[in-house]
């Protein structure tokens, strides 16, 4: 193809930057205790919808996050649906589970976009033309068949689609990469699904869930208790930005082999890896035992005195006895638990362990199905107390 999987050269800052992502990988993955693993990354998966969604013009506040599984509500907004089905995307992908070397394969890709708009209404699959004159389906997993131009990009012809896509699964499969390759194959396969833009619409979202599926197959831990796309909404004028400018041709023979600039694809490098650097030293001090049970201690204080306020409502949110703490700590830092075993631990009457656990549920705390062991939930209406700034 004419086009290359990474960049020929990469200057030496970026290669001491790497070193950077590989000690806060595994001073991430070894701080997150296993019990509480599994909570962080449900809330993760939220975050990473929200995010890569809010990149794409969804109007949900976090705020409406709230209204994410309460049942009571028939109509959701167009928008909270849409992230409720990035969720869904994600659970039914099954993340930490991919072979390594699938998931730059075809297949993997194609089921990425599958995944998200099979469940879509008609409506939701009809998208105009760049100048509005006539309406195309999307078909769910299917390459696009018409040529498309996306700003000032011009995409391959849809007739190249397929061989571009050959050639992108052959050059980033994972048993290929050897040294830093990976890790520049990280930013750089970003760009380039991107840059090739092989379906009708929803592009943007199936490069950034590619790349989270790529950021583990290569072996960073710790992916899955920090997120890309939370860092790109961040900066999403920068991430535009320096997606263009990979997009840029090639300018002169010390510019790169192929027909896209080498040095363009260098400074998109840069930044992706700076935005990775910036949210994992984020999640890492977000994370810090310590500190996270301080704002719990905090979280459960309020909630007991009622100085909590719903965000949506700015009503008072129902107090919560102060066992509650106890209940929720024992679940977050030693796992799943009985009722029983709650009980002959925290030393708590059967009624009284009923209630607080019932209310719990409600404020979507733990999650406690009948005669099966209690887990620690993070919910939503904890978030702005246990993890600030997350959503902001």
């Amino acid at each position: 193809m004419n086009i290359t999987p990474i960049a020929h050269t990469y200057p030496a800052e970026l290669e001491e930057k790497l070193l950077e992502i590989a000690r806060l990988d595994a001073q991430l993955d070894a701080t997150v205790p296993v019990t509480i693993r599994e909570a962080v990354e449900d809330l993760l998966r939220v975050v990473n919808s929200y995010y890569s969604n809010k990149i794409e013009g969804n109007p949900t506040k976090p705020s409406d996050l709230l209204d994410l599984n309460d049942d009571s509500i028939e109509k959701k907004s167009k928008g909270l649906l849409e992230i409720k089905r990035h969720i869904e995307v994600q659970l039914k992908l099954n993340f930490k589970d991919n072979d390594p070397e699938e998931v730059t394969s075809q297949d993997f890709i194609r089921k990425i976009h599958e995944a998200f708009y099979d469940q879509c209404d008609s409506e939701e699959l009809e998208v105009p033309n760049h100048d509005g004159s006539v309406i195309h389906r999307i078909e769910p997993g299917d390459y696009r068949t018409i040529d498309v131009i996306v700003g000032n990009h011009r995409p391959p012809k849809a007739e190249e689609v397929p061989a571009y896509m050959s050639w992108f699964s052959s050059e980033y499969k994972i048993k290929y990469l050897h040294g830093l390759r990976k890790y520049w194959a990280m930013a750089a396969s970003h760009h380039r699904l991107a840059w090739i833009h092989p379906f009708l619409d929803g592009n943007g979202r199936v490069s950034r869930l590619f790349t989270d599926c790529f950021m583990r197959a290569i072996g960073l831990k710790s992916y899955g208790l920090w997120s890309m796309s939370r860092g790109f909404a961040r900066s999403s004028e920068l991430y535009y930005k320096h997606l263009a400018i990979a997009d840029r041709a090639r300018q002169g023979d010390s510019d790169g082999r192929g027909i896209l600039s080498d040095n363009g694809l260098v400074s998109f490098t840069e930044y992706f890896i700076d935005v990775a650097i910036d949210q994992m030293t984020y999640f890492t001090n977000l994370l810090e035992p310590y500190k996270l049970e301080e704002r719990i201690n905090v979280y459960f204080q309020l909630r007991f005195s009622g100085g909590l306020f719903d965000p949506k409502t700015k009503k008072p949110l129902k107090k919560l006895p102060l066992e509650a703490k106890d209940i929720y700590k024992t679940l977050l830092y030693y796992g799943p638990h009985t009722r029983k075993e709650l009980q002959e631990r925290l030393q708590i009457s059967e009624r009284k362990l009923r209630d607080i656990i019932s209310e719990m549920v409600k404020e979507q705390l733990i999650l406690a199905p009948p005669k099966r062991q209690l887990h620690v939930l993070l919910s939503p209406r904890a978030v702005q107390v246990l993890f600030p700034y997350l959503f902001e």
